[in-house]
């Protein structure tokens, strides 16, 4: 009895276990199978995965099938020879979790403005490598959301060029005749492109149950929208959070004392001002 194994399209095997996210495509394949045996695809739940029609590669003797997760659920994906017999596919079952996808909150919110001012100011799963960590990045989107209280708190908020600031998105858009405080912040919603194809990136990979680092890139956009929505986290010092630089700015005033650097922001402590708690 023949045995052929269902691969993915750059050639993988295909594991008896997926993780897809609604509205990703699977696509797979089986080599060296004649037109003659007509493989279909066979699913417990079509509600939650739906098969398109598979087709025959005469040339190659291959059959192509094209899968669409539709909504969160778990079922079971087999494909058999409908017609013909003594063909072994394996695996014989592929247990297919389909899960919710995720987007950030509307950027019309302070929400959705301070997720993604987290986003794109903290180091991403693909840049970080194998020092990335989610509980440094989590610990540096709370610093940074406390240093926007903080900045906000103070008796001027002028000192960040953001005079008679009332609000988050007073601080976060600060800008004095062309310097900001928040690179590519100051027009928001409008982002620099190369920004705003990032955090797209990030959305797209979080939401790609094949992605190799899907499960990274899932915490690491949760984590920016939970600390948005999330009250005020503790400062972790005495006297306070009021900035922080990434790796590329420079330093800033002399009133300010480092406190601690994490997963490539350093963050600052103030010679003068004081947190308000």
């Amino acid at each position: 009895m023949p045995t052929v194994q269902i691969k993915f399209p750059h050639n993988a095997p295909v594991p008896s276990t997926l993780t897809l996210v609604e509205g990703n495509r699977l696509r797979v394949k089986i080599e060296a199978v004649a037109k003659t045996y007509r493989l279909g695809a066979r699913i417990d739940a079509p509600s939650i995965l739906a098969a398109q029609p598979p087709v025959h590669n005469a040339r190659a003797d291959s059959w192509q099938f094209d899968f669409v997760a539709q909504q969160p659920g778990l079922t079971k994906l087999s494909i058999v020879a409908v017609q013909g017999s003594g063909l072994s596919v394996m695996p014989a079952a592929i247990t297919v979790q389909v899960e919710k996808s995720i987007s950030l909150p509307a950027e019309s919110t302070t929400e959705g403005m301070l997720a993604r001012l987290f986003l794109a100011e903290n180091t991403s799963p693909a840049l970080g490598g194998s020092s990335w960590r989610i509980e440094d990045i989590r610990t540096s989107m709370q610093w940074m959301r406390r240093v926007i209280e903080n900045r906000l708190k103070s008796p001027n908020p002028g000192d960040f060029m953001a005079r008679g600031a009332t609000s988050e998105k007073d601080i976060v858009m600060a800008n004095d005749r062309g310097s900001v405080q928040f690179h590519g912040f100051n027009l928001y919603p409008t982002l620099p492109s190369e920004m705003a194809g990032n955090l797209q990136k990030y959305l797209q990979n979080a939401n790609n149950g094949l992605h190799p680092q899907r499960k990274a890139y899932l915490d690491f956009v949760q984590a920016a929208i939970d600390i948005a929505q999330a009250p005020v986290p503790p400062d972790p010092t005495s006297t306070g959070l009021f900035g922080w630089k990434t790796t590329e700015a420079p330093q800033p005033g002399p009133e300010f004392r480092e406190h601690k650097t994490l997963s490539g922001n350093t963050f600052y402590t103030h010679t003068r001002l004081r947190k308000k708690d």
